[in-house]
């Protein structure tokens, strides 16, 4: 004999996971993006990031300057120094600081279509642009860590890059499952197959 289940569980909304993830993993990106800490020392304090380099302790005295000017400025005083200051170090934050913003924008987009239920029918998901960026940025941003500045032991991996990864690594998992929530719906191609005024 069967029975009639007269109080059905409540169906869960599966779309506040990943819209969590996504807005957490663009303000981890973000604030990543503007850090100036992803390799640093701590005694004499000195910090690089994307953007350029905190607490310069050289000689001409300048707190903050870019990454570019801080390697222009290494090179003038010490021609030899050339081997080790990489010329891709300076680009490389920028594009990184880039792709990151991408990232972060492409998540929050995917994030607030599947927050009002949209499936819209774009050229390129907002979900697909974040994972474009976070893969190219993971990728331009280790770059950006392999060539930092002075040899073994002048600054270590810090605060801002670990920001960074988590990020990325929240910003796949969001990006994914944003996916599968703001796709547009299959077409159903045998909705009319049985429809008799057809044949």
């Amino acid at each position: 004999m069967a029975y009639l289940n007269l109080n059905p569980k409540p169906k869960q909304d599966s779309r506040m996971l990943p819209i969590g993830l996504a807005v957490a993993a663009a303000v981890l990106l973000v604030v990543a993006g503007f850090s100036r800490t992803w390799v640093a020392r701590p005694v004499p304090e000195l910090g690089f990031g994307p953007l350029g380099c905190t607490k310069c302790s050289l000689p001409w005295g300048t707190e903050d300057m870019s990454n570019s000017a801080f390697i222009e400025k290494v090179r003038e005083l010490d021609p030899s120094a050339a081997e080790t200051v990489s010329s891709a170090f300076a680009p490389m934050g920028y594009v990184t600081f880039g792709l990151s913003l991408l990232g972060a924008a492409g998540l929050l987009v995917a994030a607030g279509l599947a927050l009002g239920r949209r499936r819209p029918e774009l050229p390129i998901s907002p979900a697909s642009v974040a994972l474009l960026g976070i893969l190219g940025a993971l990728v331009t941003g280790c770059v950006f860590i392999a060539t930092k500045p002075g040899g073994p032991g002048f600054v270590g991996v810090s605060l801002g890059f670990w920001i960074f990864s988590v990020g990325n690594i929240m910003g796949l998992a969001a990006g994914q499952m944003l996916a599968k929530q703001i796709r547009p719906e299959d077409p159903d191609l045998l909705a009319d197959s049985m429809n008799p005024d057809a044949y």
